[in-house]
């Protein structure tokens, strides 16, 4: 049985959090001991899963303290497990991870993976981290690649970024794993009609819908910014989603002042606030079109769940999403609202225009239906034991 050694301070909601923990379970149900060490409980039900939790004198999870805290006793505590429990193999979810455990790994003798997401640096410029941080990631994520034995990354640009920072170290294997499409039920016309009934919304209206956790990242306002420059009629907007930081919590606010400020109708602007998995497929089921405007993305799951819906969609033309739809047709820069205005527009003018669409989305799902844990173990399996 192998033994694997992974680390999360916490589990948050979004996408990356989710398959971190289908990087586990894909772990458990290939037949290893899984290690995880954490600030706070991270639950799997098996019994080969041990959470290590890391105490920490601290009121927030969150907070700079803390993971000033993390970077500090992280790797102590996982050398330790790992000498304890002759930990086979780390493997690390994003590059700040596999720095944490590169003194580990070296003292122990014992290979890395390691799971790159999304750019990390994006995420704290986007965030306004402290200008320390931002200074040092560049450093801790060439220390956290260069100590990857293997990496895996979910995008094509990623896979560039990662060649050319391990560009000195050639026995670093990189592989791009895609994330999938999981298996969604669909809804009959009659729980559709039901659920738009719940929501207040017309039966002949047209329902644009974009989801995630909402941060300045997602970009929410060129979609807002558009409609009115539709000429669609009786169009609403669903924004599923919801804001978990202060900073982000701003960023709701204004997407409702900015609604406010374009004259948009509020009853046709819905906050779902954030819904689990079987409730934000029923939203996307009862809508017509689904837009992501992102400015930056690893590869969005709610993309590929809405495709997984057969629901059409429009992309900002950025890496990971550029990958999932690939179309320019699909596409549009995530700073012209103009553009994806028009593009809106000839959805539900332009039967021709919507068919082709739809018809390009149903291609692009099927290269995303298949057995991402299966593929993952695979990956994580073919790293030698030993280093």
């Amino acid at each position: 049985m192998i033994k694997v050694l992974t680390m999360h301070y916490t589990v948050k909601r979004g996408g990356a959090y989710d398959r971190f923990k289908m990087m586990m379970e894909a772990l458990l149900e290939g037949g290893c001991e899984v290690h995880c060490l954490s600030l706070t409980p991270i639950r799997i039900g098996n019994s080969h899963y041990h959470n290590h939790l890391l105490f920490h004198p601290f009121k927030r999870s969150d907070g700079l303290a803390t993971k000033s805290w993390v970077l500090f006793a992280f790797p102590i505590y996982s050398f330790l497990v790992g000498w304890r429990k002759r930990i086979d193999l780390f493997v690390a979810f994003g590059s700040l991870y596999a720095f944490i455990q590169a003194i580990p790994k070296l003292l122990l003798r014992r290979p890395a993976v390691t799971f790159i997401r999304g750019s990390f640096a994006y995420g704290l410029s986007s965030q306004k981290s402290s200008l320390l941080f931002s200074w040092l990631y560049p450093l801790i994520e060439k220390v956290g690649v260069l100590a990857s034995d293997r990496i895996i990354v979910n995008n094509f640009a990623l896979k560039e970024e990662m060649l050319r920072i391990a560009s000195h170290r050639r026995s670093v294997e990189i592989n791009v794993l895609f994330n999938n499409i999981p298996s969604i039920p669909q809804m009959t016309p009659l729980e559709i009609s039901q659920k738009r009934r719940q929501l207040d919304i017309p039966q002949e209206a047209k329902v644009l819908i974009t989801a995630g956790v909402l941060n300045r990242g997602k970009n929410i306002e060129v979609v807002l910014q558009s409609l009115p420059k539709t000429d669609v009629k009786d169009l609403f907007l669903l924004i599923a989603g919801e804001s978990f930081t202060k900073e982000d919590l701003q960023y709701k606010s204004y997407l409702q002042e900015l609604s406010r400020a374009l004259g948009l109708d509020e009853k046709k602007i819905l906050f779902t606030g954030w819904l689990e998995k079987p409730k934000l497929w029923q939203l996307l089921c009862c809508s017509n079109l689904f837009i992501l405007a992102s400015k930056n993305e690893g590869m969005p799951n709610v993309l590929l769940e809405a495709l997984g819906c057969d629901l059409p969609c429009f992309g900002s033309n950025v890496a990971g999403i550029r990958d999932i739809l690939r179309d320019d047709v699909l596409m549009f820069n995530p700073f012209d609202s103009e553009t994806l205005a028009r593009k809106v527009r000839s959805f539900f003018h332009d039967p021709t225009f919507c068919t082709k669409v739809a018809k390009l989305c149903v291609d692009r799902k099927q290269e995303f239906v298949f057995d991402w844990k299966q593929k993952a173990f695979e990956m994580i399996a073919k790293t030698p034991k030993r280093c």
